[in-house]
């Protein structure tokens, strides 16, 4: 049988529901009409006539009841709900009245730090004009406090001014925007401070390190810089050696910063040029034939690149230039040269072959120009009958050419000397009878 609801209970149940205690009774209160199975009308019809009037003035007498307690439940739970709101409303104005203490503290610290602000601006701004204080040397927000002092304004165009005009006078350009930029950040510097920023400080400095290219290199490098006077005189320096050996097109700013940054100094940029000039684009002829077949990658005007550039060491510079001499010294003999190893040729002579030292080889053994002209020579003098005789004796004591004669002059080897000498006697001993032939041979490739 379905469960009616009666209006006035709605009624009582929508004004209780204020508070948790009130919404526990209702709780409870439902609990109990749920045990309670109210009939239908249609229920009550189909009850015999006395019990279905019996249900009816039940009914109507619950109602009066609930009619009759009604307006008590309304203003218990209006009073209950009043009493809540009470509550919230008291605690709200205590959350209120904490937020505007917090807010008046707040506001009192603000302006104690503003006073303090202010008594510390003071003292700062003593301290950088009775000279306690260097300007350039306190931090950032110090010198924006000395910054907004009118009478520092007046100062920064003067040694700006005088800092561009020192950097003007050694060729830095390019300075407007970065003077721009420190009057803006520093309206109090001087002179001094403002040309050591333009010079030191990475912030201001590229205008600078262009021109000083060189002193670029040497700060990425973690070497200190050189101060104008000596780099400008360093650079004269240079212009002078390019200018007495005629390599004009070497004398500019690059290339002396290129080289001052890889700390060359004039001295050694005048030994490298002095040896690869004197002995390279005025030494002999063959010198030159001899650089280009042993390093044909480099010509006259490429020794002489070559030697100033500072990536090359002065040692491997003079090394191949000492290789193209010994080279050369073997090309007047009419010998055939190699760097790692001598060409292998032909004599005509059957099982004979002609192969020397390489040139690495004789500059290992500390060779010069003039031992290799003396050594050469007398090689080339000895060669053909040596070789002729090694076709006559091979098979009694061996060939002896050009590799053993360079072995014996260069090496100073004895078992070159010894084999020399062999084949020296077997021909000797051979000709001994025919008046004298041998002793010319022996004149001839002693």
């Amino acid at each position: 049988m379905a469960r009616r609801i009666d209006p006035a209970l709605r009624l009582e149940e929508e004004a209780m529901a204020g508070s948790a205690v009130e919404r526990r009774q209702e709780a409870q209160r439902r609990a109990a009409i749920k045990e309670t199975q109210i009939p239908t009308a249609k229920e009550i019809k189909a009850m015999p006539p006395k019990v279905a009037e019996r249900v009816r003035d039940e009914i109507k007498a619950g109602v009066t009841i609930e009619l009759a307690t009604l307006p008590d439940r309304i203003d218990t739970a209006i009073f209950n709900a009043g009493k809540s709101l009470e509550a919230i409303e008291a605690e709200a104005a205590a959350t209120t009245a904490l937020a505007e203490a917090y807010e008046a503290e707040a506001e009192a610290l603000a302006a104690e730090a503003k006073m303090a602000e202010a008594e510390g601006d003071k003292v700062i701004i003593e301290a950088v004009e009775s000279g306690q204080f260097n300007y350039m040397e306190i931090p950032t927000i110090f010198k924006t406090v000395v910054n907004e002092q009118p009478k520092y304004a007046t100062v920064s165009d003067a040694g700006l001014a005088a800092a561009a005009a020192a950097l003007s006078a050694v060729g830095v350009e390019g300075l407007v925007e970065v003077m721009a930029e420190i009057r803006r950040l520093y309206p109090g510097i001087s002179s001094e401070d403002a040309l050591n920023l333009l010079k030191f400080d990475k912030r201001f400095n590229t205008a600078y390190l262009t021109r000083f290219a060189g002193n670029k290199k040497l700060q990425d490098a973690g070497f200190a810089m050189l101060d104008d006077k000596t780099y400008l005189a360093t650079e004269a320096a240079y212009s002078k050696i390019f200018n007495a050996y005629g390599l004009k097109q070497y004398a500019n700013r690059d290339r002396y910063g290129n080289l001052i940054g890889s700390m060359i100094s004039a001295d050694e940029l005048a030994g490298r040029i002095s040896t690869t000039y004197d002995r390279i684009v005025k030494g002999a002829s063959e010198t030159k034939i001899a650089l280009n077949r042993l390093f044909p990658e480099l010509n006259d005007a490429d020794i002489l690149a070559y030697a100033i550039d500072p990536v090359n060491q002065l040692p491997a510079i003079k090394r191949k230039i000492q290789a193209a001499e010994i080279g050369g010294a073997a090309l007047v003999q009419n010998l055939s040269i190699g760097l790692d190893s001598a060409p292998t040729e032909a004599t005509g002579i059957q099982g004979v072959t002609r192969q020397g030292l390489s040139v690495e080889q004789l500059l290992n053994q500390g060779v010069d120009l003039q031992t290799a002209r003396t050594g050469f020579s007398r090689v080339a003098e000895s060669l053909p009958v040596a070789e002729k005789l090694s076709g006559l004796y091979n098979t009694q004591a061996g060939q002896v050419g050009r590799m053993q004669l360079e072995e014996e002059q260069f090496k100073g080897l004895a078992s070159a000397k010894r084999a020399r000498q062999k084949i020296i006697g077997l021909e000797e001993a051979q000709f001994e009878q025919r008046g004298g032939v041998g002793k010319l041979t022996k004149q001839r490739y002693s």
